[in-house]
């Protein structure tokens, strides 16, 4: 029988009333569930507000029983003090951060950075770093190395390469992997700003890997600032590399890898700047100390004087008919 919640009340001391509460006080320790339930039953009928009610669940045992939702983000340090401070404490350990780079024809740069983060959480055969892309991102910026791969500092057998048709391929198998707990780390590359990772399509990357508790990194080519469900988002960029001040012709030979990284989105909406020099034989981020900070490269030639004349711009078109 269905019971309406606007039912007439009744007085607060009525027997019904009275009977529950003296069964209810010989009840010591821990609440009754039926009684809990049979008083719920009661108030409803008495028309007492449902506000006022005690329910089952909140019961102490119940909420001893429910897990502890996630108060913290955790944090993995990048190993330099510098980083680890515009970074709000470190690098997100769980969820979705955005890495974007302005030209593709950087695209080293961007690779780089995120094989250095992979190494640093860890990633190796049995717990590998994935890596997603469309034909289109691989085309433009170029397949992954194997020797360099060594070389940078990552076993080969740690990295799955995952390289679909189109994006919404790509698209689906990042959303899939986001789900997993058996990688390191996942990555998706993508060029652009596709609108299948807008604001909606990034909020369930960073839901998924976030419960999972894996670092899902976006990594956009050629692509501007658009709002995303990333809380972290970065943007990289190549930095000269240091001298080699151990060799004796030291001019002559390129240091380590240097990156620009400016954080453009940030829990505390405060952006920051540092660079990070990558030291692939030791694993690990060293900031880039002003003494050794000296570009490599020099200045650009200048523009030689008998150059031809530049395109000019496209004026009105006028279509005639030719004579013959």
């Amino acid at each position: 029988m269905a019971v309406s919640d606007a039912w007439p009340a009744r007085p607060a001391d009525s027997p019904s009333a009275r009977a529950l509460s003296a069964a209810n006080d010989a009840v010591t320790g821990s609440r009754n569930p039926t009684l809990i339930r049979l008083r719920d039953q009661i108030a409803r009928i008495e028309g007492q507000p449902a506000a006022r009610l005690e329910r089952p669940d909140e019961s102490a045992a119940a909420k001893a029983e429910k897990p502890a939702r996630r108060s913290a983000i955790t944090l993995h340090s990048l190993g330099c003090a510098a980083a680890d401070a515009a970074l709000g404490g470190g690098f997100p350990a769980a969820g979705l951060t955005e890495i974007h780079l302005d030209e593709t024809r950087n695209g080293g740069t961007l690779a780089g950075f995120a094989l250095a983060l992979a190494i640093r959480f860890g990633a190796r055969p049995d717990k590998p770093l994935l890596w997603i892309g469309d034909s289109l991102a691989f085309l433009e910026a170029g397949l992954p190395y194997q020797p360099g791969l060594a070389g940078f500092g990552l076993d080969p057998s740690a990295l799955c390469l995952v390289r679909t048709r189109r994006l919404e391929d790509a698209a689906w198998a990042g959303e899939e992997s986001a789900a997993s707990s058996a990688l390191a780390m996942a990555i998706l590359e993508v060029r652009g700003n596709p609108a299948r990772l807008s604001l909606d399509g990034t909020r369930r990357l960073h839901f998924r890997a976030r419960e999972a508790g894996l670092p899902f990194l976006l990594l956009r080519q050629s692509a501007r600032a658009e709002a995303t469900a990333a809380p972290l988002r970065l943007r990289v960029r190549p930095a000269p590399a240091a001298f080699v001040p151990d060799l004796a012709d030291h001019q002559k030979l390129i240091g380590h890898p240097v990156f620009a990284v400016t954080v453009e989105k940030s829990r505390d909406g405060r952006p920051r700047h540092f660079c990070l020099e990558w030291n692939p034989h030791e694993r690990r981020f060293d900031p880039l100390r002003p003494e050794r900070a000296a570009a490599l490269s020099r200045s650009f030639a200048t523009a030689p004087a008998d150059r031809p004349d530049p395109a000019r711009d496209v004026g009105a078109l006028v279509a005639l008919q030719r004579a013959s």
